[in-house]
């Protein structure tokens, strides 16, 4: 189960660096696209502007004497020895061959005739003009005449070697002139804005999180797995003692019942007897004990039959009478007769009674009243054990039924805090469950709720 959970708790956060990578990835992606729309829209501006200037140096125009006319002429009086910009054709419509465009690519070709884009002229107005040049780290700028690449420019260290796959960064291709044969090329490897790169920062600091969260769950788990080995060997030690201790003791029993019937000293016939009683009780002890390793097992197995409450009960009575001599027990019986007989396994539900009456003896001064109570309702069987005791303090009543846990009201006595741990998980086991009322100062009941029929 521990490990399990340290997996999912891993999974979990190794989930979330996971997510964040993948939105940080989504964010860097959204940049690009939003870098390339508007490098392509400035380039474009810019390279025709720059194409427009140079034309105008060539042909010693200026901008504000530029004259154009426009005269209607035959197609066939066109000498064959002049040059044609553009198509004559007017069957389909392209919103690039508007007037100002077909005189833009016509002035652009008449440039490329006699000398080439000025790319520094180009990254000079890039430089100053594009919102967003800080965020480029390498770019080149290209002008090709079909395949072959008549000028370039490159900036950034490796600029070359970086630039060599087109695949990477941003790649713009613009077309220029009329004839098709002219195009300026650009590739920009480009970083993401400020904003993406401060984000980066905490999820590179949460997976380094995620990888010692992930090393420190090992070591615990590392440990765990240790100390459970550990606990297990000192277990099958603890089980081995404790069950090598029933013969000798069964052994004992015997004797002491033999050395009993031959005594005729009263005052050393009952000191027998007591040692009798002890051992019996300390056998019991010792059965309990290892009723209890198997308990705790999850394949413990139980194995159902009639069980008389009523002469269980006064069986176990009489036991405890002898172990607290000390005490004046009153003991009331009040089982119903179709609630006396369940079907349950024996072994194990004796445990759970005796442990049940004897925390009630113990803890209820030196005249307890003990009350032992069954009844039917429906398909369920209530068994109720009843005490004239100190009780149980209120913060304490969800506790008690706590492996090792031991009240501070009921320090003075002596015990594991065991018992009502092992009565819960006997009474689980056999689909039922088990509450407490309890009023402090005036006593406790403790009912166990069993199916009418609890067959396997």
């Amino acid at each position: 189960m521990k490990k399990h959970l340290a997996i999912l708790s891993f999974g979990v956060l190794l989930l979330l660096v996971v997510s964040q990578i993948v939105w940080i990835m989504q964010v860097a992606e959204r940049d690009k696209s939003r870098f390339k729309e508007e490098l392509g829209i400035s380039l474009n501006e810019i390279v025709k502007h720059q194409a427009t200037k140079q034309t105008y140096k060539i042909y010693g125009e200026k901008a504000g004497n530029l004259q154009l006319s426009l005269e209607q002429i035959n197609p066939d009086s066109i000498p064959s020895n002049t040059k044609s910009y553009g198509s004559l054709e007017n069957t389909s419509y392209n919103k690039d061959k508007s007037l100002s465009k077909f005189l833009e690519a016509a002035m652009t070709e008449l440039l490329f005739e006699k000398d080439s884009l000025d790319l520094k002229a180009i990254d000079s107005l890039l430089l100053n003009n594009f919102p967003h040049y800080k965020e480029v780290s390498t770019y080149g700028l290209k002008m090709q005449n079909k395949s072959q690449t008549t000028d370039s420019l490159y900036y950034g260290k490796n600029a070359f070697r970086q630039l060599s796959d087109t695949t990477t960064g941003v790649y713009l291709s613009i077309p220029l002139g009329t004839s098709g044969t002219y195009r300026f090329v650009s590739h920009f490897v480009f970083k993401p804005s400020s904003m993406t790169r401060n984000l980066m920062f905490p999820v590179w600091l949460s997976g380094i999180a995620v990888i010692a969260v992930g090393m420190i769950l090992f070591l615990l788990f590392a440990r765990l797995q240790q100390q459970r080995q550990r606990l297990q060997r000192q277990e099958i030690r603890v089980r081995g003692i404790v069950h090598d201790l029933k013969s000798p003791l069964s052994y004992l029993y015997t004797m002491l019942g033999i050395f009993e019937s031959g005594e005729t000293n009263s005052v050393k016939k009952e000191q027998l007897l007591v040692a009798k009683s002890r051992t019996k009780r300390l056998t019991g002890n010792i059965e309990r004990m290892l009723s209890e390793v198997k308990l705790s097992e999850d394949k413990a197995i139980l194995q159902y039959n009639s069980y008389n409450l009523r002469s269980h009960s006064l069986e176990i009575v009489k036991e405890l009478q002898e172990v607290y001599k000390d005490k004046t027990i009153t003991f009331e019986l009040g089982i119903d007769s179709d609630a006396n007989i369940l079907y349950v396994d024996p072994f194990y539900f004796d445990s759970c009674i005796y442990n049940l009456l004897e925390n009630a003896i113990k803890y209820s001064g030196y005249k307890p009243v003990i009350c032992v109570s069954a009844k039917r309702i429906k398909d369920k069987i209530e068994i109720s054990i009843a005490d004239n005791g100190s009780g149980i303090l209120v913060k304490d009543r969800k506790k008690v039924f706590e492996p090792f846990y031991r009240s501070e009201t009921h320090s003075s006595e002596k015990g594991y805090g065991l018992g009502l741990s092992v009565v819960r998980r006997t009474v689980q086991n056999h689909k039922g469950r088990i509450v407490l009322e309890s009023t402090f100062g005036k006593g406790s009941v403790f009912t166990i709720m069993l199916p009418y029929k609890n067959k396997k």
